[in-house]
Formats: structure tokens, sequence, C-alpha cells
């Protein structure tokens, strides 16, 4: 076996986001020839998706990387070794399909227990993001940091996406002590949802939101992010605090994203009763 390159899997990881992303520009804002279906309910998913999907899964197997790919939309090789692609080839297919910017790429590669590298691309915005493990991140190519933006809580920004109808409902309703487990975004100036894990996280990433909190999501949907933000210095947690285990395969309950301006705040307004 070849010795691991970070610079060989970022490329790779560029590739592929760049062949995803042609191939959504070519299809975005037409939605009358767009089909559209349910793979589960809530679940959308387009033409566009598994195009992209494909064209992903050409490029990563044109690397000579040996890794599984483990996406949205379908799944090669074993997903318990070494090495694992993380990939959602249209991470926001609501947006997509309505004709709004808030979708993007989202292409991670999972080294043993970590995060080695990864791309986020905001397409209709012209934005690419990649990070690698200890080395950084760039923004279009260019070295970028990143900065906290340094809000108290009742001042920030906070993005908030929950995975469907039905989690919405569980959130809403009355849980530890009678209480909704979604009062926590009173303590927040503004709170946003855009259906997507890509373009809330860039946004962190690039200083527009202080963090987002996701509910009920995989690993595929935000690794690719969640790396950014790190190397950015950004907080990446379960609503304990606590680090993500990238090998799980089951979704995470909770998900938080955070500058550290906000993180320990955003921890005691979720779980107030902790």
């Amino acid at each position: 076996m070849n010795e691991f390159s970070y610079d060989v899997a970022l490329k790779a990881a560029l590739s592929a986001a760049d062949a995803a992303s042609s191939s959504l520009m070519a299809n975005f804002g037409r939605r009358d020839s767009l089909n559209t279906w349910m793979k589960s309910p809530g679940a959308l998913v387009t033409d566009a998706d598994l195009a992209a999907d494909r064209a992903i899964a050409e490029s990563l197997a044109g690397t000579g990387l040996e890794a599984a790919v483990l996406s949205e939309e379908s799944t090669s090789g074993d997903a318990s070794g070494e090495l694992t692609w993380l990939v959602d080839p249209l991470c926001g297919t609501v947006p997509y399909r309505s004709g709004m910017p808030h979708w993007g790429v989202n292409i991670a590669l999972r080294k043993g227990t970590g995060l080695a590298a990864s791309v986020v691309a905001l397409p209709a915005l012209g934005k690419v993001l990649t990070a690698t493990a200890g080395r950084g991140v760039a923004l279009n190519g260019e070295p970028y940091t990143g900065a906290d933006p340094g809000l108290p809580l009742h001042e920030a920004t906070v993005g908030l996406e929950v995975d469907g109808g039905a989690e919405w409902l569980r959130l809403l309703g009355p849980g530890t002590n009678g209480v909704s487990q979604l009062r926590w975004p009173g303590s927040v100036s503004h709170t946003n949802t855009f259906a997507s894990a890509a373009y809330p996280i860039a946004q962190v990433c690039m200083g527009g939101m202080s963090g987002v909190v996701f509910y009920k999501i995989d690993s595929m949907h935000f690794a690719a992010g969640a790396l950014i933000a790190q190397e950015l210095g950004a907080i990446v947690s379960d609503d304990h605090g606590n680090p993500l285990d990238w090998r799980s395969t089951a979704s995470y309950p909770v998900a938080i994203v955070a500058w550290p301006s906000i993180h320990t705040s955003l921890l005691a307004a979720i779980n107030p009763y902790r």
C-alpha cells in the first residue's frame, strides 16, 4: 500500500466536488424538468442528486486511493476500513429544487477514527472551502483564517437544522420536565434554518453565523464542514460538549458546530436542566 498523502486526498476530494458542482449547476433552476420523489417520508431526492453522486463516484474511483465510499445516495467498499469517503452529493435538495442557493456539496475523507481532508462547495455562490487535518483551510484556493464573531449568545445568529417534520414534532413537544427541547432559540438574537448542512456550516466558517445546531444528522451530511470548522478554531461537539465519533453508523441525536464565544453558553441554553 502506498503511503498516505494528505495532498493526494485533498486533490481527490476537490476534483470530485468540482465534478459534482458542474453537474448540479447544469440542472440548477430547471425545476420543471427535474424529476423528484420521496425515498422515505420527508426525504426528497431528485435526478440531480443521483447525477452528482455518480459524478463523485466516478471521480473518486480514478484517484488510486483504496477507500470505501459512504454516500447519502450510494455506498461502495468496506466502510469499516482505514479510509472511507463521507459524501453528500447534494446537501440541501429542497432549496436546490426551489431555486434557492442554500445548498452545497460535502466530501470528507475519514482516516481511522478522525477526519483527514474535506471540501465543502457552494456552487451557486462560487465558494469552495477546503481543509486537511492540522494543515489549515483554504477558501477558493487561497489560505484562509476565519475569525470568531465574538458575539454573546443573545446577540448571535445561530443556525438550526432539524431532520424532517417528525423530528420537529418530537422536539417541539414536551420533553424533560414537560418543556420543549426547542426553547433555547429564545436565548439567541436570530435563528436561521436552511434545510442544508453544507450552507450553514460554511456560513459559520466564513463568519456569517456564530454556530449551527443539528438534530438527528448522519456523518456524511456535515463531516466535511466539521473538519473545516475545527481547523479554523470552532468547536464541534454533541449536546454534552463531547467530541463526535466519526466512525459511528448511527445518526447523531444532536451535533453542534460553534465558535468558542458561544459554545459554552449555547450548551447551557440547550440543556437548562442538566
